[in-house]
């Protein structure tokens, strides 16, 4: 039982790391800063 759930965290960790990752190559990063009350 133990084993299955250090196996799903180890999992978890993995897919939180690699989304960002993902995140931070596809330009998630890059977005303007300026808000949009700026453009009304």
């Amino acid at each position: 039982m133990f084993a299955i759930l250090l196996l799903l965290g180890g999992v978890s960790l993995a897919g939180l790391v690699g989304s960002v990752v993902v995140a931070s190559r596809d330009g998630y990063r890059r977005l303007p800063k300026e808000t949009f009350a700026r453009t009304v």
